[in-house]
Order: structure tokens, then C-alpha cells, then sequence
């Protein structure tokens, strides 16, 4: 199967000229989307960096809230866990990705799903999420969708940025940032500590992180960059589905220390006017030790904990191949080796059982992805990647997608994806509810978009999805432990918007309907609201005044509770949440901003007992030197 699969790589490599302009080539190898967001069929929300200063969020999931099709979940304050859905996924259908690195953590009792709470937003040159499944060149993860988080690359000049935000609840966020180049050097470093306060009982939490890269153009067509990123943090808050400060019996809290590394380095080169070339090596590393009371009276949730360690290794090798204005392909190849342990217990009526396990595995790809324009106004685009990894069956992925211009204002997408993940090591090795012959969880997803722009002011977009995931892993109460059980349909509609009438104000919405289906089963699926919609206007009322309001509204939805010792569903009602910001800028130099988070102060909840926290103030200043 593997020479199979190498062969039709090279089949595609000499039937499918390639073509990329050279900037989109650079584009390609540095942010490991192997596709700038023009050349790509499928559904992508690009988020770059002037927005994301305008929005000014505490978090990188504040910013995610803002796009179509993204269902961020935040549990009460900032100590609880912040989760990430796209189409009506589950978090762990996700795949995270820093400047291409992948993120996720398979050890974790989320089964893989990254916790979006610590990511801030200061050296971020944009956010990239495609949506559909992306297993054709991202393999394992990427079922629902992909967000690719990518930095800022360094300027001409050398600049110094200190940015300090301060809050109510004892909020507190410094950050110092330097950005330049030697000749053929360039450089960028950043120092950041966060204190998130207790905006909510018992939730907090507080971090430091550094990032640090380092590039070197060694002659015109070869370079070297190296990326070293750093995170420390802990957190605490009431144990999840346990009432929360507002129904718990008891007022003991979840509590985890953790650490973060991750560390790349790679080298380009320009082969020839049609050929470019990278090799990238990464390695990631999470530690985490976590402590949880159980959900008193400890019938299905008793006191527990974990003391887990993570490490993948990647290697990483993509050609890009351009010929013209017609045809582009991307030929990559990639090893990943992922090892886990993990020392936990499970307290049952005074005895301490051991949870504890360790497992590793390593998975070979080869992918191409291939893009056509054999017509005006046509593209096509087509992927295909072949993953074998240790002792499972090969997975082939394919994706296939086109788009047309109907008319010069009027244009017609469609794509169709496949996507798979791998069982998670704690689905698999818990010494309690892991069970060893887990399969790979499933997806193929469907997506049909009309995009019209009116006028260069105007641009309305539409499209509809239908995502089926297959094989999903869920836990079994009456053998006790996780099973392949669970098939779960999903189809929707997103809805989204851009206005700019004057040349200082514009406004952009979005709205998304997604209509969940669980085969067979008589359940709901908890965290994933009918309807999410939002609105933000920006307005730069002078040369140095600027205002931005981001309008926000979820749906009712349901969420799941065992404080009285037995699991209950409840459907918790919808609301409306209002951020503002207003910035003023007297010099090049000094920018201050004032936020405030939850301005009309809604009073509602995302978890059964989890209060959100309530209208909060934030005054930040930043100073630039050049």
C-alpha cells in the first residue's frame, strides 16, 4: 500500500503542472497551510492582524468567537477549561496548529482537545480556520477543521513594544516584545506574564510564556529559522458538570499545573524559479499535573488525579512547484513520533487505584495537493495523502473541491473532505476505562458556498454544510469503558457579511445554524447551541480615535450535571453579550485602550452552575519605540 500510494504521488507530480507566484510560495512553507487563502476551494476565515488589535480579547478564543461556523465553549471563569467546535464537532475534531506545529495533546482526559485559554493575542500576525475535514494534508485530527495560529514575522527596522493591560478582578497582563534584523539576521522575542484574577468563585488562573525565533538568509535562495516557544501556567476552578460555585457540595477545586514547549527549526530553499523547497523539524513537550476532588457524593465522579507527560517529534519535507498562472502542487512527505505516560488514581470507598499508562506510536505520510485553473473563473483543487501508522490499518484521505465565477460579482463553491483521528493514549491506555482496540473515528463532510460581492464595500457570503462522523468514541457504562459507538450527522448554514459605507466605519456579522443528529441513540449533544450570531462595527471617529463594538448572541443550548449524583441534562436559556473598546492614539509611540467586557453585564451561563463573569473594565497602554 505504501509504494501504492508513492506512486500515485508521482503520477499526480507529472500530470498536474504546478503554479504559485513566489510570494504565495513563501507563504505556503511558512505557515504550513501548504495553500494561501485564495488558491483554496474549502471554507476559510482569515483573521489578520489589524483586526485582531481592533478586537483587543483577553484570549485568542475571544478572537475565534468573532468567525462563522467556530462554537467557542467557555467553562464559567478563566481557570476552566475553554474548548473550541467548528460545524457542530466535538473540540477534539480539531486540529491546533502554531506557525504549523501541531498542538494537541492525546494523553489529556479531553481525548485530544486543545484548551484555548492560555494563547494570547500580542505577537499574532493572523489566524487562519478552514473548515471541513483536512485529513488529505494534515492527516490524523483534522476532522472538522483546522486553526493554523501564526506570528509575526519581523520588520525592516528594529522595533521595542511593552504593552500593560490592567483590570478589575486583579487582572493584570505585561508583555515586552523586540522585532528586528542584522543584515541577514532577524530576530523576535517576546516576555509575557498573565493574571487572569477570580472574575468567578474559584476560578483562576495565571501564566508566563516567552517566544523566541531566530532567522539567518544564508544566500539568496537558501534560509534558516529556528522557533522556541514557551508556556507556564496553572489554573483552578470547580470539576467540571459539578454544579460550580453555585450547586457544589463542597467548595474543593480542580487544580493543574502545566508546561508548555515547543521547538522547530527549518530550512528553504528557492531550487529554481519553479521548484521551492523545506525541511522542518519540531518538537513538542507537555507537562501537566492535575489534581481533581470528584463531584461529591462520588457516585460516578470520584476524587482523582494525573501526573502526565507528552512528547511528538516531526519531520516534515514539502515541495512547491509552480509553472505559469495555471497550475500549482504541493508534494510533502512527514514523520511523527508520539510517546505519553501518564501516573494517575481513581479513589473508590478509601482505596487509591492506579490509573496509570504508557504508550507511543509513530505514523508515516506522503501527500499532494494539487490546484488547476483550466478555465476563466474556474479552480480546481484536489488532495490526497496516504498515513500509516503503527498498529493500525493505512488511512487514505482525499479531498476534492472547485469554484467558479458565475458572473464577475458571483462566485460558486463546493468540496467535499475525509477526515480521521487516531484514538487518543488515554481512550486507549487508561488502566480503568481505556480499551486497546479503539479504531480511528471518522468524518466526511460536504460544504456548497455562494460568495457575492456587490461592491467593493459589500460582500455577502453563504454556505452550506453536512459533516458525518463515524465511530466516535464515547464510554460505555455497562461494560466501563470507551467504546466505537456513536455516529453523529450534522448540517447547517453559515451566514456572513461585509459593509464598509464610509471610509472610517464598517460593520461585519456572521451566523451559523447547525442542526445536530445522533444516530441511534436517544441523546443530545451537550456545548453546541442551534444558532450563534454576532456582529462587530469599527469606527475611527478621528486620525487618533478609534471605537470597536463586538455584539455577540447564543442560542439555547444543553449542558450536562451530576452535582446531585446522578447525570441530568438540562437546556440552559440564550443570551446576548456586548464587548467595547475604545482606542486613542496622540503618538506613533503610545496607544491606550479601553475595554470593557460584558457591557450590559448579562447574567448567564455556558455550564449548569458556572456563572460568566460579569461586566469587567480593562485599561491597557502600549509604547513602540523604533
Amino acid at each position: 500500500m505504501r509504494a501504492t500510494a508513492c506512486l500515485i504521488i508521482l503520477v499526480l507530480a507529472c500530470s498536474w503542472p504546478p503554479s504559485r507566484a513566489d510570494d504565495e510560495i513563501e507563504s505556503v512553507l511558512v505557515t504550513g497551510t501548504y495553500a494561501p487563502a485564495g488558491a483554496l476551494t474549502s471554507a476559510v476565515s482569515v483573521l489578520d492582524e489589524q483586526q485582531i488589535r481592533a478586537l483587543n480579547k483577553r484570549t485568542l478564543a475571544g478572537l475565534l468567537k468573532t468567525l462563522p461556523g467556530v462554537l467557542v465553549e467557555e467553562q464559567g471563569g478563566p481557570g476552566g477549561l475553554t474548548a473550541v467546535s467548528i460545524r457542530g464537532g466535538e473540540a477534539n475534531f480539531t486540529l491546533v496548529l502554531l506557525d504549523g506545529v501541531p498542538l494537541n495533546d492525546p494523553t489529556n482526559f479531553r481525548g485530544g482537545g486543545f484548551d484555548f485559554a492560555d494563547l494570547g493575542a500580542a505577537l499574532i500576525e493572523r489566524i487562519e480556520v478552514v473548515r471541513g475535514a483536512q485529513s488529505a494534508i494534515y492527516g490524523s485530527d483534522a476532522l472538522a477543521g483546522v486553526i493554523n495560529i501564526i506570528t509575526r514575522r519581523p520588520p525592516q527596522d528594529h522595533v521595542q513594544q511593552l504593552q500593560t493591560e490592567l483590570g478589575e478582578d486583579d487582572y493584570s497582563d505585561i508583555s515586552f516584545s523586540a522585532q528586528g534584523r542584522f543584515g541577514d539576521l532577524d530576530y523576535t522575542a517576546e516576555l509575557a506574564s498573565r493574571d487572569d484574577g477570580e472574575p468567578v468563585k474559584g476560578s483562576e488562573r495565571d501564566s508566563d510564556r516567552a517566544n523566541l525565533r531566530l532567522g539567518w538568509q544564508l544566500t539568496r535562495d537558501h534560509r534558516v529559522n529556528a522557533a522556541y516557544y514557551y508556556l507556564d501556567g496553572n489554573r483552578s476552578s470547580y470539576p467540571e458538570q459539578s454544579g460550580g460555585p453555585e450547586y457544589a457540595l463542597r467548595d474543593d477545586l480542580d487544580r493543574s499545573d502545566y508546561k508548555n514547549q515547543v521547538l522547530s527549526l527549518g530550512w528553504s530553499a528557492r531550487v529554481n524559479d519553479h521548484w521551492r523547497s523545506q525541511l522542518t523539524g519540531s518538537h513538542l513537550k507537555r507537562e501537566e499535573d492535575y489534581t481533581s476532588p470528584g463531584i461529591d457524593p462520588y457516585f460516578d465522579v470520584p476524587p482523582n488525579g494525573a501526573d502526565t507527560d507528552f512528547r511528538r517529534n516531526e519531520l516534515q519535507w514539502v515541495n512547491a512547484l509552480q509553472s505559469g498562472d495555471v497550475f500549482r502542487l504541493n508534494l510533502g512527505a512527514d514523520y511523527r513520533d508520539e510517546d505519553g505516560d501518564s501516573t494517575g488514581y481513581v479513589e473508590y470507598f478509601g482505596q487509591s487505584l492506579p490509573t496509570d499508562f504508557e504508550l507511543d506510536r509513530s505514523t508515516v505520510g506522503v501527500f499532494a495537493d494539487a490546484s488547476m485553473t483550466p478555465a476563466q473563473g474556474l479552480l480546481l483543487q484536489g488532495a490526497l495523502r496516504y498515513d500509516d501508522p503503527d498498529d493500525y490499518d493505512s488511512e487514505t484521505s482525499v479531498h476534492i473541491g472547485a469554484s467558479y465565477d458565475l458572473t464577475s460579482q458571483l462566485r460558486v463553491a463546493i468540496n467535499r473532505g475525509e477526515g480521521f483521528k487516531l484514538p487518543s493514549f488515554f481512550a486507549l491506555g487508561h488502566a480503568l476505562v481505556g480499551n486497546p482496540a479503539l479504531q480511528p473515528e471518522k468524518a466526511t463532510t460536504w460544504d456548497l458556498g455562494l460568495a457575492w460581492e456587490a461592491t467593493r464595500q459589500l460582500r455577502l457570503e453563504a454556505t452550506w454544510f453536512h459533516n458525518e462522523f463515524d465511530d466516535l468514541v464515547d464510554f460505555d457504562e455497562e461494560s466501563f469503558r470507551n467504546v466505537n459507538r456513536s455516529d453523529v450527522e450534522t448540517s447547517g448554514v453559515e451566514l456572513q457579511g461585509n459593509w464598509q459605507p464610509l471610509d472610517r466605519f464598517s460593520l461585519s456579522g456572521q451566523a451559523t445554524y447547525t442542526d445536530l443528529d445522533v444516530k441511534n441513540e436517544p441523546t443530545v449533544l451537550t456545548g453546541r447551541p442551534d444558532w450563534t450570531a454576532g456582529l462587530v462595527g469599527q469606527w475611527q471617529i478621528a486620525a487618533d480615535w478609534g471605537t470597536v463594538i463586538d455584539y455577540q448572541w447564543v442560542g439555547e443550548q444543553y449542558a450536562v450535571s451530576r452535582h446531585t449524583g446522578q447525570e441530568v441534562v438540562e437546556e440552559l436559556d440564550d443570551f446576548h453579550r456586548l464587548d467595547w473598546v475604545l482606542r486613542w492614539q496622540p503618538r506613533d509611540a503610545l496607544t491606550l485602550e479601553f475595554s470593557v467586557d460584558n457591557l450590559m453585564d448579562e447574567d448567564y451561563q455556558t455550564a449548569v452552575g458556572f456563572p460568566a463573569p460579569g461586566r469587567s473594565a480593562r485599561l491597557g497602554v502600549r509604547l513602540t519605540h523604533r
